[in-house]
């Protein structure tokens, strides 16, 4: 089996809501690229490259790695994953989310061609289902209550809450949002690295009382000595996600133990190969582990298949934010009552609009 040539086609989904906004910003579309690879045996594997300006990957980035990649890939054969890895990091190394869809398209492919789901390349399933947590964009207090309220409605039963830079206003967020959904929907935070050390740590004391179970990348990605600082102060689980966005990172958060949690994302860290061992090493070092993903179904339910088969993920996972997006390429996945299932292949199992979903 021989590796034709790679496709790859631009995606714009616009947001329902287009004033969505958190930290770092905000933007009304999400944009990415589709990725095609195709065999000579008429196989053909789909992967997602997101683009994030705030995390300084910008899409004129990612295409030309992807561009440079498609190159090397003809007449490769698809199972020689580790070679076709190697040749991509000498003409081009640092493009983790251009790898990452590489690295997907050729698990799909894989997996297709064997007749498999996904999972079953990955050790086979400990779990075929997760609860999906969904993410509050920056609004006035009152407003993201309402909305914490329409996801309940839905069975979501863990949210989490973007928070500003700004202690008052963001307590007042929490306060108002627990009020509205009760004590049994469980509530995460998300700084997005807006807080110096000791005001996360004084405004987490403070928000306490609202039964807050994780604070994600409270400071900046490159202060690790102040996300150890708030991890030693707080009584709640402090995660990183901006601090993790490669294996070496990883390493040094775990065996640091500078942090209770990684929020790892297949998208970010450059694909499923490198997900795994960055599970292995949280496993190692105790650290807890989940995942999310931003845009297309086709990442999302990629990252579930890794779900399905990592032992060490034990809390709710951000894989339902394709929910708020338009004109997604892909179909086939759904959340149901605030839980998302593994589909069953073969391969990502969801379907380009315009093939049936089987």
């Amino acid at each position: 089996m021989k590796i034709t040539e790679m496709e790859i086609t631009p995606v714009v989904m616009p947001k329902e809501d287009k004033e969505w906004r958190f930290a770092l910003g905000g933007e009304s579309t999400a944009r990415g690229f589709l990725v095609k690879i195709f065999s000579d045996e008429g196989v053909i594997g789909l992967g997602y490259a997101g683009a994030a300006a705030h995390h300084g990957v910008s899409t004129g980035a990612v295409q030309a790695a992807l561009e440079i990649y498609a190159k090397l890939l003809k007449d490769e054969d698809p199972f020689d994953t580790e070679k076709i890895f190697l040749r991509l990091n000498r003409a081009l190394r640092g493009n983790n989310e251009a790898q990452s869809a590489i690295d997907m398209a050729l698990h799909d492919l894989q997996a297709k061609k064997l007749g498999l789901p996904l999972y079953a390349l990955l050790g086979g399933a400990v779990r075929t289902e997760i609860p999906v947590m969904r993410i509050l964009a920056l609004k006035e207090p009152v407003p993201m209550a309402e909305n914490a309220l329409k996801l309940t409605a839905q069975g979501y039963s863990y949210i989490k809450i973007k928070f500003g830079g700004e202690a008052e206003k963001d307590l007042a967020r929490i306060r108002e949002i627990r009020k509205a959904v009760g004590d049994g929907v469980h509530l995460i935070v998300d700084m997005n690295q807006s807080y110096t050390p000791k005001a996360a740590i004084d405004t987490l004391k403070r928000a306490g009382q609202y039964r807050i179970d994780i604070c994600e990348q409270p400071v900046r990605e490159d202060d690790l000595e102040g996300l150890a600082a708030v991890t030693r102060a707080v009584d709640c689980l402090v995660e990183a996600h901006e601090s993790a966005l490669n294996l070496e990172t990883v390493f040094a958060l775990v065996k640091g133990r500078i942090v209770d949690s990684i929020n790892l994302k297949v998208g970010q860290i450059g694909g499923l190969r490198r997900a795994r061992i960055a599970a292995a090493i949280c496993k190692l070092g105790n650290v807890s582990l989940r995942t999310g993903a931003t845009g297309s179904r086709l990442i999302a339910a990629t990252s579930m298949h890794f779900v399905a088969a990592t032992e060490n993920i034990a809390y709710a996972c951000e894989l339902g934010e394709f929910s708020r997006l338009l004109d997604d390429p892909v179909h086939g996945l759904e959340v149901e009552q605030g839980m998302l299932r593994v589909p069953p292949g073969p391969g990502i199992g969801v379907f380009l609009h315009g093939e049936p979903a089987s």
